[in-house]
């Protein structure tokens, strides 16, 4: 039985011990002594939307628009090698796990051009981290591969065949939308795996598609097995239909994923200042009981100069843009849907040196240890090490 000793957690006051066995948290009590807090516990980040393979390829650029956005990653990563992306990979991979994640999405360019050259990179870079870092990976139709194509649909097709779990696409860049999305839904069927789909990354209500991804969902029998990332356009919708479409949509089982840095940094840019923030209701979806989650998404490449890869800081921003206040919903948001740490969990368990979750997301610091399955298997500034020798934080127990 191993122990950490004296840490607070997200949804109680005070301080606490935490005792391990095997893989599981098996106790939480009160602290045996009165040491304040000097760690603060709560599960492991999980990113649920990232682009591994453009990552750092771009760090300088500022993209004038979406469009534009679009347009440079469409001409700069026919060039990329294997191992270009490889190393990309990896290194947002490694930074993650300094970060405190334990699981990342990462949505992987799949055309005519890139081939599987972007697959066989992530997937080579995944089996570096594979004791730290759980990684799915999702065969992505970029803006060049329009899932109506036969060719399209051989690629999804390959893609899983080489470890792909998911597939997904961006049907408002195809030559037919709704077409698109149909095709999608149906090769996510086809093929037996689930659906992440890139939708409605506007503010134009008219052209919303959502409506059809949550009938297409139902009638394919598809529920708990899609995803929509973005959603921009929910924002620009009454709130009427808001409603109606999110209780539709938590009815589906399907999930919303929410871009906090990228939509906000995007939408409606480059004409003067925004006007609308861009991001899906979060507070209005999860009262309606859709499982909505956080993804830092693209990280310094053609579509966003900033970011490394660091949920807490996706987080901070979320919370500040989406209003999201209650400490275990935004832990929700960030953790994969965990709400806090419970007796029973796998042992996935993020220590900060913070003595709340608010204390944590107004400094964002460094030093963090991530554990999994009840092992220390990533730390920055050498706190692994601190961590597992230190006295009164981690002991060996009979």
């Amino acid at each position: 039985m191993r122990v950490i000793r004296s840490v607070a957690l997200i949804d109680r006051a005070g301080s606490f011990d935490l005792a391990l066995g095997g893989d599981r948290v098996r106790a939480i009590s009160a602290a045996a002594d009165a040491t304040p807090p000097r760690w603060l516990a709560m599960p492991s980040l999980v990113n649920l939307h990232a682009h591994a393979n453009r990552a750092y390829a771009a760090p300088a650029q500022r993209p004038l628009s979406l469009g534009d956005a679009v347009a440079s990653a469409k001409r700069e990563r026919a060039s990329a090698t294997v191992e270009d992306i490889q190393s990309r990979a990896t290194r947002l991979m490694r930074r993650s796990i300094a970060h405190g994640v334990s699981s990342v999405r990462t949505h992987t360019d799949i055309d005519a051009i890139t081939g599987m050259r972007a697959i066989e990179g992530v997937l080579a870079a995944a089996s570096e981290v594979a004791s730290s870092l759980d990684v799915e990976v999702v065969a992505f139709a970029s803006a060049a591969a329009d899932p109506c194509h036969p060719g399209t649909q051989a690629l999804f097709a390959e893609a899983v065949g080489r470890g792909a779990s998911l597939i997904g696409a961006v049907p408002a860049l195809c030559a037919n939308p709704a077409a698109a999305l149909e095709a999608l839904l149906d090769a996510a069927l086809a093929l037996g795996v689930p659906l992440d789909v890139h939708l409605d990354e506007h503010l134009d209500a008219p052209k919303a598609l959502i409506h059809q991804l949550v009938d297409g969902t139902v009638a394919r029998g598809l529920q708990g097995r899609v995803t929509v990332s973005h959603a921009c356009v929910l924002s620009a919708m009454s709130r009427d239909d808001v409603r109606r479409l999110l209780d539709r949509m938590a009815e589906a089982c399907i999930v919303l994923v929410v871009l906090p840095e990228l939509n906000l940094y995007l939408q409606a840019r480059g004409n003067g200042a925004p006007r609308v923030r861009g991001l899906a209701p979060v507070v209005e979806a999860l009262k309606a009981g859709v499982a909505v989650r956080f993804g830092t998404d693209n990280v310094r490449d053609w579509f966003f100069p900033f970011g490394d890869g660091d949920m807490l800081e996706t987080g901070f921003v979320g919370a500040m843009a989406a209003h999201v206040d209650a400490p275990e919903e935004l832990s929700s948001l960030i953790c994969g849907g965990r709400r806090r740490i419970e007796v029973g969990d796998v042992a996935d368990l993020l220590l900060i040196p913070a003595s709340s979750l608010d204390d944590a997301l107004a400094r964002r610091p460094g030093g963090r240890v991530l554990l999994r399955r009840g092992c220390v298997v990533g730390a920055a500034g050498g706190a692994g090490a601190a961590i597992s020798g230190q006295a009164g934080l981690v002991d060996a127990a009979d």
